[in-house]
């Protein structure tokens, strides 16, 4: 990844060329950024050459030049797309001052990134286009078995995720993943390290694809409000938080980024969201094993980024969290650079503004973790000699106040953060609500919420009836009197998993033992003294998120460990040496978690079945109904409610124009009759529909007899259905 010979060749020949024909070479190079640049300007249909131009000149160059002059690649590419978040924003910021009303359009933007590119290539004239020599050691390229493998696996995802669209069965996905799996296995078997990188990624980006391309529309949970956020921003060519006043709004990563490369490219916002920041996420586990090498042997790091990609969260909801996927890269990159042998502070510093632009949880999380390293290394000063990059106070200090500046007189979003804060303060004390956790601390050593789903559920019932009581009035109320049959619904347990369960808890055990070795090892372990401290800083934050309920509710057990897996991953391959002792052990295993979770777990990435098909699959016919309700809602001048599943919602609201009032009151006691009722097809095909509450999925049987019974039918199809 990091060899440049070939372009250090090209350089020295350019430099030896007669002054003439440099200029010449420089001459053919501003007409060739200026007829690229000009196809994105004009806005022109062009299939496939207007992405290309877009992705090369807005991308790809920047990152070459970058690369060669200034820093290594993954921090060059990093920067790139910083560039591109961090430009729209002052474009966005400056040009409506002299009456620019569309500051993302093709136009503002081609013209922006003409002047970056010819800066960039005249800083750094001898870096070419495409430099000589590239295309030969495609044309020599002989047959090697684990990238062959690799990208093998990534074809029949794609082809596996149509075919599930299509209806037909997942055997194609499921081969897919064994195709990667034994990508992985035959390179951790193989002495060299050519190649890890690309099987790394290509495994990792068949993974996220097999998720992320489900569906022909926008599939999945917070996407979809992601996606609404993004809408607004590209349809407007202009971002603005009082378009949408909410915290997804407040994540460039998922409203600028994308509104810029959706209109330079051309592309469509569902090929930029389902494949385009899928493939940067899928850098991610590269950037772990580039992590993980500098301490740990070469096998062992690759052992940690099948590790990061094996846990289940990686392709099951990452794909479905853009905005994070995005704070996660810039994070990777970030650890990378702060572990530079001489790390370039306004780097570090520069990637951890890009981790705040992105999404707010994942920062304060990493805030977090900064907090209790700094306090760690201040209270065990001894034998400290060189001085912290990340941990550094300065650091800290700088990114805490980005962030509190971001989330508060600029985009006004840290209202939740503060009460989130507050709730673990008297959690903490004691005088907090006595709540539960979220259902996913079951899967963690340290968890001690045992709350039943029937508990859970009847907590939410109280809720509702809570709130019927307060805010609809007796003559609105759809169910008056609602018996056991809607007070006390049937629930369907999760599927079990005691594989997972035990999949888990392998993980931990790994993590533990890890730590347990760099704690005994700590002045000889190989890992510096700032990174032993980010270790257990991390370490904290998540123990902190496991064991107060309102933090494991509000930022996801899951979601945290995967964070923290970036840090600690080299850690929890050592640990698991440190029990296998074996290379062919070390190597099965990972890959073996990998197998067991990813191809015999029912998820929506290998079956049309499971919860997540269940709540987010949406059919075409599903998608014509909310389109009629969203069209009829607004034509009417009274300006009713609908009531739908929370999962309905966004998209509604998108498909709408953002239009039309959406209220998440889909269960039978909060129902009124001042609205439209959208029914989707988890009730009309199985008979039930889920909430999430307390952090837990809760699926039970709903009443649709009921509503047929107090409610008129005004629009009906076999995955939709609207009562008036």
């Amino acid at each position: 990844m990091h060899d440049t010979a070939v372009l250090e060749r090209v350089e020295t020949s350019y430099a030896d060329a007669p002054p003439r024909r440099r200029r010449e070479r420089l001459r053919w190079r501003v007409l060739a950024l200026v007829a690229a640049q000009a196809v994105v300007a004009l806005d022109l249909d062009v299939p496939v050459l207007r992405a290309a131009v877009a992705l090369v000149t807005f991308v790809a160059l920047p990152t070459l030049v970058l690369a060669r002059r200034a820093t290594r690649l993954p921090y060059a590419f990093a920067l790139s797309l910083l560039g591109l978040v961090v430009g729209g924003l002052l474009l966005d910021t400056v040009l409506p001052w002299v009456g620019v009303d569309h500051p993302l359009a093709p136009l503002p933007l081609a013209v922006t990134w003409l002047v970056v590119d010819l800066a960039l290539l005249l800083w750094r004239r001898d870096v070419p286009l495409v430099p000589p020599g590239s295309i030969r050691p495609l044309l020599d390229a002989r047959f090697v078995l684990a990238p062959t493998l690799a990208a093998v696996g990534l074809l029949l995802s794609v082809v596996g995720a149509i075919r599930l669209n299509n209806g037909a069965s997942g055997v194609v996905a499921v081969a897919a993943v064994l195709v990667g799996a034994a990508a992985l296995l035959a390179q951790l078997m193989r002495g060299r390290r050519t190649h890890d990188g690309w099987v790394i990624g290509l495994v990792a980006a068949g993974l996220l694809l097999a998720t992320s391309l489900r569906g022909w529309a926008i599939t999945g949970h917070d996407i979809q409000a992601e996606y609404l956020a993004f809408r607004l921003t590209d349809g407007a060519q202009n971002w603005e938080m009082s378009a949408l006043p909410s915290a997804y709004n407040a994540c460039l990563s998922v409203t600028i980024l994308p509104t810029v490369l959706a209109q330079a490219t051309g592309l469509s916002g569902l090929v930029v969201f389902k494949l385009l920041l899928q493939l940067v996420f899928a850098v991610v586990p590269v950037l772990t094993y580039l992590f993980a090498r500098r301490f740990i042997p070469r096998r062992l790091a690759f052992a940690a980024a099948v590790l990061t990609i094996a846990f289940p969260t990686f392709y099951t909801d990452m794909p479905y969290l853009v905005r994070q996927e995005m704070a996660f890269f810039f994070l990777a990159t970030l650890l990378l650079a702060a572990t530079e042998r001489r790390a370039n502070r306004l780097l570090v510093f520069a990637l951890g503004v890009g981790v705040v632009l992105s999404h707010y949880s994942t920062t304060y999380v990493l805030l977090m973790a900064l907090v209790a390293a700094l306090i760690g290394m201040t209270v065990f000063r001894k034998g400290q000699r060189a001085k912290p990059v990340l941990a550094h106070p300065l650091m800290v200090l700088a990114l805490l106040v980005t962030t509190l500046a971001w989330a508060g007189p600029i985009t006004g979003t840290g209202g939740h953060a503060r009460e989130v804060l507050s709730e673990t303060v008297h959690a903490i004390t004691g005088s907090g609500d006595d709540g539960p956790s979220s259902s996913d601390t079951s899967y963690w050593l340290l968890s001690g919420d045992q709350t039943s789903p029937e508990e859970r559920m009847a907590t939410f019932v109280d809720a509702t009836l809570d709130y019927r009581a307060a805010e609809i009035p007796e003559e609105l109320q759809v169910l008056p009197n609602p018996g056991p049959e809607v007070t006390e619904p049937e629930l369907y347990p999760v599927a079990s998993t005691p594989v997972k369960l035990a999949c888990a808890l392998v993980m931990q055990a790994f993590l533990l033992l890890g730590l347990v070795w760099l704690l005994r090892r700590r002045k000889d372990s190989g890992f510096p003294r700032e990174v032993v401290f980010l270790v257990w800083g991390s370490m904290a934050a998540l123990g902190l998120i496991v064991v107060v309920p309102n933090l494991s509710v509000d930022y996801g057990v899951l979601r945290a460990f995967q964070q923290t897996l970036l840090v600690v991953a080299p850690v929890m391959a050592m640990g698991m040496w440190f029990v296998l002792r074996r290379r062919f052990l070390c190597a099965v295993t990972p890959v073996a978690l990998l197998v067991v979770l990813a191809a015999t777990q029912q998820r929506i990435g290998i079956a049309n079945a499971g919860v997540y098909y269940d709540r987010f699959f949406t059919t075409d016919s599903a998608i014509h109904g909310i389109e009629w309700l969203g069209t009829t809602d607004r034509a009417d001048k009274r300006n009713e409610r609908i009531i739908a599943n929370r999962n309905v919602n966004v998209r509604l609201l998108g498909m709408s124009d953002n239009r039309a009032p959406v209220s998440d009151r889909l269960f039978p006691t909060m129902l009124s009759r001042d609205g439209y009722v959208f029914v989707d097809g988890q009730i009309l095909d199985q008979g039930e529909s889920t909430v999430f509450w307390t952090g837990d999925l809760l699926t039970y049987t709903y009443p649709i007899r009921a509503l047929d019974r107090n409610l008129d039918r005004i629009y009906d199809a076999p995955q939709a259905r609207v009562y008036r």
